[in-house]
């Protein structure tokens, strides 16, 4: 297939063919297959920017379960190609995070620019302030604080309660497979997996690899709030207030729909 919209002209399309064309549109670059207008049926399953980075959603996948990486809505399209394309390891991906810092701010500020709705105006407030020690060079403080931020939202967002054993839930759904047809949402909760990963200091397990929220909240070893870590920190606070403004229009979409049947 080519770079075209396969479904006009036609009146009703399959789950199966929508899956099939989703994975062609994935290999788009623009630099080299040209400028061609996106399908909606793809925009509406992708993430503004994964659009056009040819990066395979099983490798987007990978970057958020496995190294705690944020890869809905704060992750620069250029990045994603470049963390695609690092080596494998934890301090491959970290250092392609560093090295496009400054981006990945001014993506992360624009995003949560995107929040207006009222009930988020003190989770906005939050991000604002952790966007702006980050931009001092408060890093640590930056990450402390988006980390200590988050938990409450995640749990509004997945509606796991709070109570005994909802770590571990959200360490669960984290690791959940994505929709075939519907992944973007899924990828959002992704880095969950490896943010929760079990960590216990009193048994004298070893720090995790990758951002570990038991870590900073129960241990903090500055060590472990690195550069790249505390990018990360603050990229989850974000993705996941953009993420919660969409489930709000989608909600309030909804109604109107069906007060208008």
């Amino acid at each position: 297939m080519t770079f075209i919209d396969p479904s006009v002209g036609s009146a009703t399309v399959s789950l199966p063919q929508l899956q099939d064309w989703g994975a062609v549109w994935d290999t788009y670059d623009p630099a080299i297959h040209g400028v061609h207008p996106m399908p909606g049926f793809y925009t509406a399953a992708r993430h503004e920017n994964w659009w056009g980075s040819a990066v395979p959603l099983d490798t987007l996948h990978g970057l958020a379960k496995d190294h705690g990486i944020p890869v809905a809505w704060v992750t620069p399209t250029q990045t994603l190609r470049r963390l695609s394309g690092a080596g494998s390891g934890h301090d491959d991906k970290l250092a392609v995070l560093t090295a496009d810092e400054g981006d990945i701010r001014n993506l992360c500020r624009l995003k949560l620019g995107e929040c207006t709705d009222k009930w988020l105006s003190g989770e906005v407030e939050a991000g604002t302030k952790a966007i702006a020690a980050w931009t001092d060079g408060h890093r640590e403080a930056a990450a402390c604080l988006a980390v200590a931020g988050v938990e409450q939202m995640l749990h509004n967002l997945t509606h796991i309660p709070r109570d005994r054993g909802g770590h571990e839930k959200l360490h669960k759904a984290g690791g959940k497979k994505p929709h075939p047809w519907l992944p973007k949402h899924q990828y959002v909760l992704a880095p969950l997996n490896a943010f929760y990963t079990p960590y216990y200091p009193h048994r004298n397990d070893p720090i995790p690899e990758t951002l570990s929220r038991h870590a900073v909240v129960h241990h903090l070893p500055l060590s472990h709030l690195s550069q790249g870590h505390c990018i990360v920190a603050v990229m989850l606070l974000v993705s996941i207030i953009r993420e919660t403004q969409e489930r709000y229009d989608d909600i309030r979409h909804d109604l109107l729909v069906q007060t208008s049947l």
